[in-house]
């Protein structure tokens, strides 16, 4: 690990030894990982991915962290962090944009550039590599509705390829990267259409203010735990199971909304994992319906 970082260090690439993954994630929980890594350029994004596979190390690539729950263990290899790669271009009603881009970020260029189609992002707290792997999606909108192009790095082969519209097999919460993780995303062509950036900005505004109104901003989450069970919601089965406000250690369900588990003070990884469980144990005993996560434990 060491000799690894050292060659990255010599090529400019930020690396950091025995890094809080608590400090990245939006849960603030976690251990440490033995060494964490920064690339900023698609050229470092490249040498390191390249590093990381020909020396059998291993290692996770993440972005901003805000669907995920890193173990209280930490990780006994590395973590590549995407979030300061974050190239973007703007072309007429099209943005190529790299994966570590936070979808707040690609939000305000489109408007800034008179694109609609991306409004749905603005207050969604991920990274484009993330967004397009889960595709990710809010209030009618989502990543299949605008991603046209991605690409990726594969891990086995150490090749890069592509895949284009349909190819990228989009549904509920998933895409093809879903059943790839040899395929590290590193960036994706989105393209809406052209609208009146101050009608664009009414939109942001107005889901902005939804999602304050309704979602426990003021705690550290990992956005909505569960994917939505077809013909419910899954916060109203747990709400309706009297689940509110129910406590395993610092992990709370969230009082404000029951499809949130929020980080109360102190909350592990265990913590969170006992009351997902705890919670859909209970939502299939009393209602019959099998809760699926959407935030994934690492």
């Amino acid at each position: 690990m060491e000799q690894l970082r050292n060659a990255l260090l010599r090529l400019g690439v930020h690396t950091e030894t025995e890094y809080p993954l608590s400090r990245h994630s939006s849960f603030r929980i976690g251990g440490n990982a033995s060494l964490a890594i920064f690339p900023k350029t698609r050229e470092e994004m490249l040498v390191s991915l390249q590093m990381l596979t020909e020396r059998e190390i291993p290692f996770l690539t993440v972005g901003k962290a805000s669907n995920v729950v890193f173990s209280d263990a930490g990780f006994s290899g590395a973590v590549l962090f995407t979030t300061a790669f974050r190239d973007c271009i703007v072309e007429e009603n099209t943005i190529c944009a790299a994966a570590g881009i936070t979808l707040y970020s690609l939000a305000v260029a489109a408007e800034k550039a008179s694109i609609s189609g991306l409004e749905f992002a603005h207050g969604i707290p991920g990274t484009l590599g993330g967004a397009v792997m889960m595709n990710a999606g809010a209030y009618g909108g989502s990543m299949q509705d605008v991603c046209v192009k991605s690409e990726y790095f594969d891990t086995e082969s150490g090749k890069i390829g592509e895949f284009i519209g349909t190819e990228q097999e989009y549904s509920y919460r998933k895409s093809i990267y879903s059943s790839r993780p040899n395929y590290v995303i590193l960036g994706a062509t989105l393209q809406g259409k052209a609208d009146d950036p101050c009608a664009i900005r009414a939109r942001m505004e107005d889901y902005k203010q939804r999602r304050r109104t309704t979602q426990p901003l003021e705690y550290p989450s990992a956005g909505s735990v569960f994917k939505r069970p077809q013909g419910y919601f899954a916060g109203k089965l747990i709400e309706d199971c009297g689940l509110k406000g129910c406590r395993e250690g610092g992990a709370e369900v969230s009082e404000k909304h029951a499809g949130f588990i929020v980080n109360r003070g102190g909350a592990t990884a265990e913590d969170v994992k006992r009351l997902v469980e705890r919670i859909q144990r209970t939502v299939l005993e009393k209602t019959g319906v099998a809760l699926e996560t959407e935030i994934r434990f690492l």
